[in-house]
């Protein structure tokens, strides 16, 4: 497949090592497929860019981060209807120190040559490397320097904190994490799946494995255990139809919500309310 080839050249001006851009993206733009003659970094740092890198497509979310090698073919786009901001920073190889080019090296190895997974910065990981990046043009040339290696060992940490984290199972995603609080509210589980997703910035198949690998439960399974709470609540704490609060907390399916609620409660939704009810009154 024909695509560009971006050299950084081009970019750079005077005597300049390093180019670091802004950009803002909306669904209805995507960029040319390219590869480039220089390393690339970008940053996410405001919606779910959409990233095709290599024959593949990934949803990145708020804070994340990706490595790009020169012979990684990709392009980009933002999520439908949405707007997604990313600072990128581009460099030559030789910028960098031996150490970080046989870490570079060794992973794009790792990885079988086809480039390396995103990664997720938690906050204060995020709040330390996205400082510097917004001050590296801002220093003076020899002061620059300092600023990108501290960038890249910083990279290099969080890198090393997702693998580790990942193999160890011990941390859950941040982003799954976020997903979870947001969903927590009613205005969100009761749209449901759908909106997980979206919140999550993740496709369906990514999330699903996340959720059992983390939680051992699918998303619509811990949607519905969010629905269930919030009924035994109304019905324990107001006078509201049964049909009604069925519907409020987003079943669509009656005889499927008294199922899982019998099942999980042992009692019918009436019964549940009538017997705690007595034992409120005694």
């Amino acid at each position: 497949m024909m695509h560009d080839h971006l050299l950084l050249k081009d970019f750079l001006k005077d005597d300049e090592k390093y180019y670091v851009a802004k950009s803002l993206f909306s669904s209805n733009i995507k960029s040319n497929l390219h590869s480039h003659d220089f390393y690339e970094m970008f940053f996410v740092e405001k919606g779910t860019f959409i990233h095709y890198i290599n024959n593949e497509k990934y949803y990145l979310p708020v804070q994340s981060i990706q490595f790009i090698y020169p012979d990684d073919t990709h392009c980009f786009s933002a999520k439908k209807d949405k707007e997604t901001t990313i600072t990128n920073l581009a460099f030559y190889f030789s910028e960098l120190d031996d150490k970080c080019k046989s870490f570079f090296n060794r992973i794009k190895e790792e990885n079988s040559n086809k480039g390396i997974p995103s990664v997720y910065a938690l906050d204060y990981q995020w709040n330390s490397i996205f400082s510097k990046l917004g001050k590296i043009k801002q220093m003076p040339m020899e002061v620059q320097e300092y600023y990108f290696q501290s960038i890249i060992y910083d990279y290099i940490f969080i890198y090393n904190t997702n693998k580790l984290n990942a193999l160890n199972n011990e941390i859950i995603p941040g982003w799954l994490q976020s997903a979870k609080e947001e969903m927590k509210k009613q205005d969100n589980f009761v749209i449901g799946l759908k909106r997980f997703i979206e919140i999550s910035g993740k496709s369906h198949e990514h999330l699903s494995r996340q959720m059992k690998k983390y939680y051992n439960q699918t998303p619509a399974q811990w949607i519905n255990q969010l629905r269930l709470e919030k009924m035994k609540i109304l019905l324990l704490t107001t006078k509201m139809d049964i049909l009604d609060i069925v519907y409020d907390v987003g079943f669509h399916n009656v005889s499927y919500c008294y199922s899982l609620f019998k099942k999980k409660n042992l009692l019918t939704p009436k019964e549940f309310r009538e017997g705690n009810r007595r034992i409120f009154n005694t």
